[in-house]
């Protein structure tokens, strides 16, 4: 595998990662829900072992992501720092399904502030909706 290729299954292994986390999963619960070892998750997640696009698709299957979700590996730190803090917001309630779609949203327009993921949620949400800013808007 060459030097690209290694960098893309490492960005999908930590996108693995990062969702099972998110579902509060540690490596052992989910290798055991998606029927391989902690060892073989923990060489997914690290990139040492290649994935097929089958894999990926039990995977984020058992992750309750897109397939698409964990392609498009992991956002850079800013980008994660601003989508983790916005889903930890309790005020906010954001679902999976919103987070999901804040994730995948940098990768079509580059790096973007948090104004740009906020109003993305607006959208997301529609008609009468709260906004990130915490200001209801129609």
């Amino acid at each position: 595998m060459d030097d690209e290729g290694k960098v893309i299954v490492k960005s999908i292994g930590k996108a693995m990662q990062f969702w099972r986390k998110l579902e509060g999963l540690d490596q052992k619960e989910f290798s055991d829900k998606i029927g391989t070892s902690r060892s073989y998750v923990a060489k997914l997640e690290n990139g040492h072992v290649g994935v097929s696009l089958g894999r990926i698709a039990e995977i984020a299957d058992a992750l309750g992501v897109s397939p698409y979700t964990l392609m498009h590996g992991m956002p850079d730190n800013d980008e994660l720092d601003i989508l983790l803090d916005l889903y930890a917001d309790r005020e906010l309630e954001i679902t999976k399904s919103e987070m999901e779609t804040l994730f995948c949203q940098r990768f079509i327009n580059g790096s973007v502030p948090a104004e740009y993921f906020e109003h993305i949620l607006c959208i997301e949400r529609g008609g009468s909706y709260r906004c990130a800013n915490g200001k209801k808007k129609k």
